[in-house]
């Protein structure tokens, strides 16, 4: 669909390109508004405009990429931080789920897991269908009286005639005073994009596990089978390069994501090998997940003054592989 005038051949640009702000009207998602984007490049993805402008689901040329846990998806109206409890009733996990922005990670009894950006409302959403690519803008805040009064702008940027989606946020300190911030892209991926024989690439400076042990990992990786009793794995990557590649034979599918080192240093990786929860999220993040005290204590907490925009972006490529081109590699 590339270098032609298409529209000789429609009556509609919406047959090719075409965005639908829709409500959910079933189970704990009633109420919850969406942009629902197609793409002549094939694409098909939810921005959950009331769950902080998170990409729920992502499918390319049919075959899905994200994972969807058994929560389904759920709108921010049941959203309950109650520590640990609360996000994960609402955890669908989709494509992204942002953390932050006050703080993220690791609950603790002030502070519940990964901050309450990911349930909350985006204000002043809009999109626009362009030549080459559908703009999707909004703000989500993350505010309280006598508080820190945090403001993410998110533009989702998604091609039309390639197979790209960026994302560039920016965060604003409206309130009057300097306080902390961290800011989470938990970026998930799922059968039959994930599976066995799907390889990861990243280059480790360091890693590290949860306990901050050092260890040498082997990269590229590959995920275990699943099985009913296998514990989630969590380690943190200072790494090379500010990119990671995976390439699923199974889809014939790769992607390259590349993002911000300044802000994002960090590269956290969360390995879940079990029955029907067969995930692997790569979430760059400005720290790790530990959680805000640990952050604290660790003197790796961040800064934001009154009045200053902090910008974050992720940049996903995707291509088509040939399955002889990946066994010669």
């Amino acid at each position: 669909m590339r270098n032609e005038n298409s529209e000789i051949y429609v009556g509609n640009k919406a047959q090719l390109n075409s965005v639908k702000y829709i409500q959910f009207l079933e189970g704990k998602a009633t109420g919850l508004k969406a942009f629902e984007i197609a793409t002549a490049s094939g694409f098909s993805l939810t921005v959950a405009l009331d769950r902080g402008m998170d990409i729920v689901e992502l499918k390319l040329n049919g075959k899905n990429i994200s994972f969807l846990s058994a929560t389904g998806l759920v709108n921010s109206t049941y959203f309950n931080e109650d520590e640990d409890k609360g996000f994960m009733r609402n955890f669908n996990v989709g494509f992204l789920t942002t953390g932050g922005l006050a703080y993220m990670g690791s609950s603790d009894n002030r502070r519940g897991l990964h901050g309450t950006v990911s349930n909350t409302p985006a204000y002043n959403f809009s999109y626009e269908i362009l030549k080459n690519k559908i703009q999707v803008e909004g703000n989500i805040a993350d505010s309280v009286m006598f508080g820190p009064n945090l403001i993410l702008h998110r533009k989702i940027t998604v091609s039309t005639n390639e197979t790209s989606i960026r994302i560039d946020d920016t965060l604003v300190n409206a309130g009057d005073d300097t306080v902390p911030y961290m800011l989470l892209y938990h970026n998930n991926f799922g059968y039959p994009f994930l599976t066995p024989d799907t390889e990861i690439f990243f280059q480790p400076e360091k890693s590290f596990n949860r306990k901050y042990q050092r260890i040498k990992g082997s990269y590229p990786f590959k995920l275990k089978k699943p099985n009913i009793a296998e514990p989630e794995q969590v380690y943190f990557h200072t790494l090379k390069k500010s990119e990671y590649s995976l390439i699923s034979p199974r889809t014939n599918l790769s992607l390259k994501v590349k993002f911000s080192s300044k802000t994002l240093p960090i590269l956290n990786e969360w390995r879940l090998e079990r029955n029907k929860n067969y995930v692997l999220g790569l979430e760059p993040g400005t720290n790790d997940v530990n959680g805000f005290i640990q952050a604290n204590k660790n003197n790796k907490l961040k800064y934001i003054k009154p009045d200053e925009r902090i910008a974050f972006n992720l940049q996903f490529d995707f291509s088509e592989v040939k399955n002889e081109k990946i066994a010669n590699k």
